[in-house]
């Protein structure tokens, strides 16, 4: 047995050789620490980015709906425009068939023999039958 203990000894390491491992550790796990703490900065920084593309193509997405509907507003107020100017124009020109036929009606008035009213005529009575007939 104590070939095996002798043996089991002397594969154990020294104290200088555990605290060379024990400071490889250290050095092996901030390392690790550090690639870990990289690694997530990265992924978040590529989730970051991806949010800002989403972002912004909603924001694009957006203004251009805004621009459509935009456009949309300003055809629609044009056409109404251009509606009320038709309504307009009509309006003027019934307006001024009007008056020409109240100016025509007018001169006509002034050529005619004026008719005396009913009320100044004397009431026509019927002569009566002569006893001749």
């Amino acid at each position: 047995m104590e070939e095996t203990s002798a043996a089991n000894f002397s594969s154990l390491p020294t104290p200088s050789q555990r605290l060379s491992k024990i400071r490889w550790r250290k050095k092996k796990t901030r390392e690790e620490m550090f690639s870990d703490i990289m690694e997530v900065t990265r992924k978040e920084r590529a989730h970051l980015n991806e949010w800002k593309e989403v972002v912004s193509k909603y924001r694009k997405d957006a203004s251009e709906r805004e621009d459509r509907r935009d456009t949309r507003d300003e055809r629609w107020r044009q056409e109404d425009q251009r509606w009320r100017d038709a309504t307009l124009g009509l309006l003027r020109d019934q307006t001024d068939m009007l008056r020409h036929l109240v100016d025509l009606q007018e001169r006509q008035q002034d050529h005619r023999v004026p008719l005396h009213p009913l009320y100044n005529r004397p009431h026509h009575v019927p002569h009566p039958p002569h006893p001749d007939v």
